[in-house]
């Protein structure tokens, strides 16, 4: 079934640094040019940085739902990559959690970790529809 999504407006600023809102927040990726020093994250590392923030969302979840004690966790995602489409072919998630940590435990935080919104997503490959707007 589906359910009506979201809506991100991405915004020329100056060349080649855009800006990305929704929901009256602001993202900025690019430059201003080819030699201006980068003004955020790429695109790609930005949809790393989802990956690992939509895990790290179900973690918080499944730890608080568990009462799971713990002093903190990183996410680290590594990706793969191909030319001719570019396009990344594979992304390792890594999880450290500093807690002592049953097997059983260990299990249900991966299950919960591969339920997030953003992995879901880019495992069912979703279609891409582009339209073209002139004034």
């Amino acid at each position: 079934m589906l359910v009506p999504g979201m809506s991100v407006k991405i915004t020329q600023i100056e060349g080649w640094k855009l800006k990305a809102e929704a929901d009256g927040f602001t993202v900025i990726s690019g430059r201003s040019d080819l030699e201006s020093p980068s003004a955020g994250m790429s695109p790609g590392k930005l949809m790393a940085a989802s990956l690992g923030l939509c895990t790290g969302m179900h973690l918080v979840s499944y730890m608080q739902k568990n009462n799971i004690e713990h002093d903190g966790f990183e996410i680290t995602i590594n990706n793969k990559s191909e030319r001719n489409p570019s396009r990344c072919v594979e992304y390792t998630t890594s999880i450290k959690i500093n807690a002592k940590l049953s097997p059983e435990t260990i299990e249900g935080l991966l299950e919960e970790a591969g339920k997030c919104y953003v992995g879901n997503t880019i495992k069912s490959a979703p279609s891409i529809n582009i339209e073209l707007q002139s004034d």
